[in-house]
């Protein structure tokens, strides 16, 4: 009974090679000149592309305890041009053969099958070789660049203070509509859409029709990008086909002041003398003419130092401003913001505020309960604040991505209003 069943087996598995073949024309190999082989390894059910042919293992010969030299894989083969083939291959099998050549173009040579049940699962390697085409032999014309052509424009160098404009034309070169069209653009963090807007990535194109995407982005700070080359996809008959296109490279021209300022405690006694130091830098790749201005908080006195400067930064320059003050109010104070405005050359200007800080100021002869929370003097908030640098610290008066505004400014008034301020800070101390 089991040879009956191994017979019937080879029947089965010579017939099903028989149909697998009808599908394609085979010539001998003399007759074709072939390109270098590849070689593949293929699980059950795995596929891989070799030069635009999907080739799939989709069957082995039943698993036995262990591996046998009578083992066979079925492979189907799908080209570019959605023509599909199939054929089973075998070693040292004197009715299927190892290899079989599909329509002149491709060469595929089983080299090693292996199944068995100390396996997790079948596989097989293969070698596949590819025609070679400078021969007179029909050109093959990838299956999406037959179908769409895509036309890509970027602009390629630009100021802090302009935009970046990028389109797409995508033409649908078949007389069918495509129903399913994607467009994938990575956009480099360092940008935003400028305007905000929802890109339609999703569509279809009419047959011979064609379908133009645009934007423009704006820059957060200089530099030069790498925008990965963006996708079509394109769905076809159940798959899906994808068009690279290639990377391409922004260059971002401009100053960046990054401006930080850091104190020497943030816990002390009332009466401590505290430094504050600090440091503006351009990070950006043009000079610009830098006016720093820092405030003491409220309850301060300055010691000794400079609050205030002006300089040309240059790129990578930076400059330096220290000054120490005495804190002589107890409480949780708000260290201002300092703030630093600069413009270059190209009259591009900008306002740049730092990060805030909290100093806790204690007095010994009072209880915790008592310690006030006092903030400092508000900053003026100008036409328009927005933060602008990527590390978090800081506002801008440009064109960068809305951050939380300072204070409200009383212009001329706000010495009174700090004063009133202070006024109801020891009012609520007495009692």
């Amino acid at each position: 009974m089991k040879q009956l069943f191994l017979k019937l087996t080879m029947v089965l598995v010579v017939l099903v090679c028989l149909c697998f073949h009808a599908g394609a024309r085979s010539t001998t190999d003399d007759d074709i000149d072939w390109l270098g082989a590849e070689e593949f390894t293929l699980y059950w059910g795995e596929e891989v592309n070799a030069s635009g042919y999907i080739i799939t293992a989709e069957d082995f010969s039943p698993s036995r305890p262990s591996d046998v030299d009578t083992d066979y894989v079925m492979l189907s083969v799908v080209s570019e041009f959605s023509d599909s083939w199939g054929t089973v291959l075998a070693l040292n099998n004197s009715d299927i053969s190892d290899h079989y050549v599909f329509e002149d173009q491709l060469n595929i040579t089983a080299l090693e099958i292996i199944t068995g049940n100390d396996i997790p699962a079948p596989y097989t390697t293969i070698s596949v070789a590819i025609a070679n085409q400078s021969v007179p032999f029909t050109t093959v014309v990838k299956k999406i660049d037959a179908t769409i052509d895509v036309q890509e424009r970027i602009t390629d160098e630009i100021y802090m203070d302009e935009r970046a404009h990028v389109e797409f034309r995508i033409e649908n070169l078949r007389d069918t509509v495509l129903e399913s069209v994607e467009l994938v653009t990575p956009i480099p963090k360092e940008f935003i859409l400028d305007p905000d807007v929802t890109l339609q990535r999703n569509f279809s194109i009419p047959a011979f029709g064609q379908r133009t995407i645009s934007y423009s982005l704006k820059a957060l700070r200089p530099g030069t990008y790498n925008f990965s080359g963006a996708q079509v996809l394109v769905g076809l008959g159940g798959r899906t086909y994808a068009k690279t296109l290639n990377d391409s490279l922004v260059t971002v021209h401009g100053p960046f002041i990054d401006l930080t300022k850091t104190v020497s405690a943030d816990s002390v006694e009332i009466g401590t003398v505290i430094d504050v130091d600090i440091v503006v830098e351009n990070e950006g790749d043009r000079a610009a003419y830098v006016s720093v201005c820092d405030e003491i908080p409220l309850g301060a006195v300055l010691l000794s130092g400079d609050t205030c400067e002006t300089k040309v930064l240059h790129p990578s320059d930076r400059m330096n401003l220290t000054y120490s003050m005495q804190m002589d109010l107890a409480g949780s104070i708000v260290i201002p913001s300092v703030k630093a405005k600069f413009v270059d050359s190209k009259e591009y200007e900008g306002t740049v505020y730092s990060r805030r800080s909290l100093v806790h100021v204690s007095d010994p002869s009072r209880s915790i309960e008592d310690d006030l929370t006092v903030e400092g003097p508000v900053i003026p908030s100008g036409d328009s604040l927005f933060h602008t640098n990527v590390s978090g610290e800081g506002f801008y008066d440009g064109d960068g991505p809305l951050g939380t505004e300072p204070d409200e400014d009383h212009g001329i008034f706000q010495f009174a209003y700090d004063l009133l301020n202070l006024i109801k800070v020891l009012l609520a101390d007495i009692k």
